[in-house]
């Protein structure tokens, strides 16, 4: 069972869905299904779905490994670019001498939280895709 959840530019939340799917992603975690209020999503209508939305979309995600590689087979592709707020994090605190433990892992919170930003208190995708879309926006203000 996991969450997506995808924000537009102007920070509308297009999409928030539970999917259950059959694939290897289901190794990762996520909500039981009997703790949801209502029923997940299939996987393939939730495939149609996530088509629809990344086609000719630029994706900011966080975290390198997990840039594109929960989304459904052919929604990176159909996606016009993709971005990891991550990466984009680490160039600017660099070049504006925000300081870096080489010895840490760098969380969202932790990026937040460095640009004086309320951190995330919460696993809701909808939510997180909405902290990433601050730390965009907090980054473009930066270069």
């Amino acid at each position: 069972m996991l969450q997506y959840a995808f924000v537009d530019d102007r920070g509308n939340v297009v999409l928030s869905a539970f999917v259950r799917s059959s694939g290897a992603t289901a190794l990762y975690g996520g909500v039981c299904s009997e703790d949801l209020s209502v029923d997940p999503m299939e996987e393939a209508a939730f495939t149609g779905l996530a088509m629809k939305l990344c086609r000719g979309a630029t994706l900011v995600a966080f975290h390198r490994v997990l840039q594109g590689g929960l989304l459904p087979q052919g929604s990176l592709a159909a996606a016009s670019g993709a971005e990891c707020a991550w990466r984009r994090f680490q160039a600017v605190a660099r070049r504006k001498g925000i300081g870096l433990s080489r010895r840490e892992p760098l969380a969202l919170n932790d990026c937040l939280e460095k640009l004086g930003m309320e951190p995330l208190e919460s696993e809701d995708a909808a939510l997180r895709a909405l902290a990433i879309r601050r730390l965009w926006r907090r980054l473009d203000d930066l270069e």
